[in-house]
């Protein structure tokens, strides 16, 4: 029977066959959607409401004394007669406040959705929304769980999946607000198309799927000074450590451009421009070196970074030593600096949006000290928009930017910079009713860059098998340090007035670069409390 069959495919689909759900889905959405159109009376609302059904499908069991056909038709009731009620009772939103909506953070974000939207428009603006707030966002307004829960399925700390649940709503907002859309409803109409146009139609369900594929670690790490920072915000860390032993790679060994065949990569064409030489750091503070891999070259990198930076390789294990077809690059850098004059330790305070607190420090009205010495003034336009240098004792300069850094480079922002710097008229002289208040940060991420391996190059009988960087980065009162690794595998024969206040609790920027020099060798993006040592 119909009956029985429908309960079959529902069982199917809770034993884990996507397959069931999809048969019941496009067997009955139709049919739903005309029974809802003859309640609401608009095909639209008829169509959205059709989807919040299924979804309510994914997330309840039937009752077993019931048919799948009489539940999912009472649920379409249920959800039809409810959306009639709370029509009914919503106020029609202001123009004042569509206007003021950009700068009112405290608002809920997803509420602002236009009620009479195109189709088109809506779903244009979904595809703005970086994946990785898609599914926070859906795991707690969708599914009902709670942020533990949340954490826990993401493989993200608590605190991380909280801010991005806000800034998902915060960037719809944006989103929304800049397309120009006018009136707006309940916020589950665009995540419930999220959901539909991403998971359903395509037959595959969140709870298995690519719903928990996130970034592993608090920052990524991006290898060109020149990749753009992601318009969504997400902590970001460039050192040139990597840049290194690419040099090394085009000058030495493929005497030339790297291109591979049958493949294009972006990536490969930004390292390729060298933007980043050795020429920007004090042969002090790096070591490279490149050759056969076998284990004296091993024996080689061992003694001299323990000789140079005292140090021992994270990451020489990696490879397959003793290979008679493997070509090993390899770079570290170094540094360790301090300040002038120590700054005091601040009161523990949130960042951004997160309600957790971290440790801070700096001056302020109470530290007495003379920690004004590390500083020199870039700029201060305004409360957001601010840079400052510290000096330290070795002569490395600290430049914090108070950015988002939005749809830039790392060097884009720095040009900012050096912009604002150079047409900025006001005092650079630190004043007595002048503070500053900075996070400690503390970064301690490793990559392979999976798009470089396994492809051939041209013109040579080359692939990388690895390539691999890490960097431990960490800023606090005293000063700080940045040690960075980077290896190229590379495998022959097989193809394949009022006082300023300079507050760093938000989105902002650190470069460092050696005084004399041109360039950083440095950048980090902070816009989380991932990265920042949290109050004990």
């Amino acid at each position: 029977m119909d009956i029985d069959l429908d309960k079959k495919l529902y069982n199917d689909y809770l034993n884990g066959k996507v397959e069931g759900f999809e048969t019941l889905y496009f067997k009955y959405k139709d049919k739903i959607r005309y029974f809802v159109f003859n309640i609401v009376k608009d095909y639209e609302k008829a169509e959205d409401i059709t989807q919040e059904v299924f979804v309510d499908v994914l997330k309840n069991k039937f009752r077993e004394d019931g048919s799948f056909k009489y539940y999912i038709y009472l649920a379409a009731k249920s959800k039809a007669l409810n959306y009639l009620g709370t029509e009914k009772r919503r106020k029609d939103i202001s123009e004042k406040y569509l206007e003021n909506a950009e700068s009112d953070n405290e608002k809920d974000a997803l509420e602002i959705i236009v009620k009479h939207e195109e189709k088109k428009e809506l779903l244009e603006a979904i595809t703005l929304l970086d994946e990785k707030y898609k599914n926070a966002i859906y795991l707690v307004n969708i599914e009902g769980l709670s942020y533990e829960e949340t954490a826990n399925i993401l493989e993200e700390t608590l605190p991380n999946i909280k801010n991005l649940v806000h800034r998902g709503k915060g960037q719809l907002r944006k989103i929304m607000i800049k397309n120009n859309f006018k009136e707006m409803n309940k916020y589950t109409k665009i995540l419930i198309i999220i959901l539909c146009t991403s998971v359903l139609l395509s037959g595959v369900v969140y709870a298995g799927t690519k719903i928990y594929e996130m970034i592993k670690g608090v920052t990524e790490m991006t290898p060109t000074f020149t990749s753009k920072i992601s318009t969504i915000d997400s902590n970001k860390v460039w050192v040139g450590t990597f840049n290194l032993v690419w040099n090394d790679f085009m000058d030495d060994i493929i005497g030339g451009t790297v291109e591979f065949e049958n493949y294009y990569s972006e990536l490969v064409n930004e390292l390729n421009k060298q933007t980043f030489k050795s020429n920007q750091l004090n042969e002090d503070s790096y070591y490279k070196i490149h050759g056969m891999a076998d284990y004296e070259m091993k024996n080689t990198i061992q003694n001299s970074i323990m000789e140079k930076f005292n140090e021992n390789s994270t990451l020489l294990d990696n490879i397959e030593w003793g290979n008679p077809k493997s070509y090993i690059l390899y770079a570290m850098l170094k540094k360790e600096f301090n300040y002038i004059e120590k700054f005091s330790t601040l009161e523990s305070d949130s960042f951004g949006d997160s309600e957790e607190k971290v440790k801070y420090f700096g001056i302020d009205a109470t530290t007495g000290t003379n920690a004004s010495e590390n500083i020199i003034i870039l700029f201060y336009n305004s409360n957001d928009d601010f840079a400052v240098k510290l000096k330290t004792k070795e002569g490395e300069e600290i430049i914090l930017y108070k950015t988002t850094g939005e749809n830039k480079s790392f060097e884009e922002n720095y040009k900012d910079i050096l912009w604002k710097e150079s047409n900025y008229n006001g005092s650079k002289n630190w004043l007595n009713a002048d503070s500053i208040k900075i996070p400690f940060i503390k970064v301690n991420e490793v990559i392979n860059y999976d798009e470089l391996c396994g492809k051939k190059i041209k013109g040579c009988n080359f692939f990388i098998r690895q390539a691999i960087q890490n960097v431990e980065f960490e800023l606090n009162n005293c000063g700080g340090s940045v040690k960075s690794e980077a290896i190229i595998d590379v495998l022959k024969g097989i193809a394949a007035e009022r006082g300023r206040e300079f507050i760093y609790d938000n989105d902002f920027i650190v470069y460092l670069k050696e005084a004399d020099k041109e360039k950083p060798y440095f950048a980090l993006k902070v816009d989380n409390t991932n990265v920042l040592k949290k109050e004990e």
